[in-house]
């Protein structure tokens, strides 16, 4: 059996840091403080003195390295992985722009005939078509419809154990049906970009939504409706116990105190840090599309951040994990052990990820190691070094 032992280290060990060597066999955590005698042809790393955390996992992002899942290649789904596994992120979620129910099904293709060279993608996230158009942020308009039973018989029979999560308003017509097949196919439902009432949302929380995606952004607060003052999605967030959030943690997404806030709030076990990251992430482009490569999908990179062209709305994050975990200490000011926890146990725990994010005996060896200056120096996948 192949044995490696990392010494030397400060392991993120129940939300705590301490000293201490971590026993790695084969694809598996092995022992935690191992200091016994050591297996014949056991390597050695020296973590000197670094951080050894459990690999960070992004429930949603787009792209990276300059690809978008939506090109729908090989090559970009492989490259995309790359990106941002050298980055920190031992396990993603593919997430798809709204798009038509052709390009879905294209979508789904790739994934079959990639996922055997993409070990840390776990499934589908469908953010749209079923979105709001009065909170569409950059998702093309044109595109975005209400679900019918057809269209759902079709994304369930050619998505089956593929689709992990899905976006969804649920104001629209149809939205209790399509929401009840999509629980009975085990599908976490999210709500986002959403124009619900507070009542209408929390009504679906207790109906199978239990999520709310990139929290402050396309999530409404308090606003008149034919003059009556109403609360929204973003309240109904706050106000039932058992829904968790995630937030867009890049420095502009979301503002310091809201997201102090939601943390205080909900506390880090509801919390997940993403990155909602585009095809321009871990590049230096300041130009690319969300999305297929097509005119109207254009957008802008200015300011750490990308917009659409004429400026109206933000497109999404350039961001990686490993930018998610040094903006949550050194912009958010959160602990290093809060922002730990936000990237690797609790969406671990929200999306049901059996045997990860936790450095613990018998859980996947899926480990990163960062420095005193939030850089991350070497990542480990099933045990094996891949940075």
């Amino acid at each position: 059996m192949k044995y490696t032992l990392i010494e030397n280290g400060k392991l993120f060990v129940d939300r705590r840091i301490k000293k201490g060597n971590l026993l790695l066999c084969e694809n598996k955590i092995a022992q935690v403080d191992f200091c016994g005698e050591l297996p014949e042809n056991t390597k050695i790393i020296d973590a000197r003195g670094n951080y050894v955390s459990p690999g960070f996992i992004d429930i949603h992002l787009h792209g990276g390295g300059g690809y978008d899942f939506m090109d729908c290649t090989p090559e970009a789904f492989r490259e995309i992985s790359r990106t941002h596994l050298e980055n920190g992120a031992t396990m993603m979620i593919p997430t798809a722009v709204s798009s038509t129910l052709p390009d879905i099904l294209k979508l789904f293709e790739t994934y079959k005939a990639t996922i055997s060279e993409c070990p840390n993608f776990y499934g589908i996230h469908l953010e749209g078509p079923f979105i709001s158009k009065n909170q569409k942020g950059a998702h093309n308009e044109k595109i975005l419809r209400d679900p019918t039973d057809e269209e759902t018989r079709i994304l369930l029979q050619e998505g089956k154990g593929i689709i992990t999560r899905v976006t969804a308003a649920p104001e629209l017509c149809g939205m209790e049906s399509f929401a009840k097949a999509m629980l009975e196919n085990g599908v976490h439902l999210s709500i986002g970009h959403s124009d619900a009432t507070s009542d209408i949302a929390l009504d679906a929380m207790k109906h199978g939504f239990s999520h709310v995606t990139h929290l402050y952004s396309a999530t409404p607060s308090v606003r008149k409706i034919n003059q009556v003052v109403k609360a929204g999605v973003l309240e109904a967030a706050y106000l039932d116990d058992n829904t968790t959030v995630e937030l867009i943690a890049d420095g502009k997404h979301a503002a310091i105190h809201a997201l102090q806030l939601a943390v205080k709030i909900k506390g880090v076990d509801k919390v997940c840090l993403v990155t909602d990251a585009l095809r321009p992430a871990g590049t230096d482009a300041t130009e690319s599309w969300l999305g297929a490569k097509v005119p109207e999908n254009r957008i802008i990179i200015e300011d750490g951040v990308a917009k659409l062209p004429d400026r109206s709305s933000f497109a999404g994050s350039v961001a990686t994990v490993a930018t998610v975990l040094e903006k949550g200490v050194c912009h958010y000011g959160l602990s290093l052990e809060d922002t730990l926890t936000m990237l690797t146990e609790t969406p671990a725990a929200i999306m049901h990820l059996a045997n990860k994010g936790k450095i613990k005996d018998g859980n996947d060896a899926d480990i990163v190691l960062f420095d005193k200056d939030l850089r991350v120096k070497n990542v480990f996948l099933g045990g094996e070094m891949v940075k």
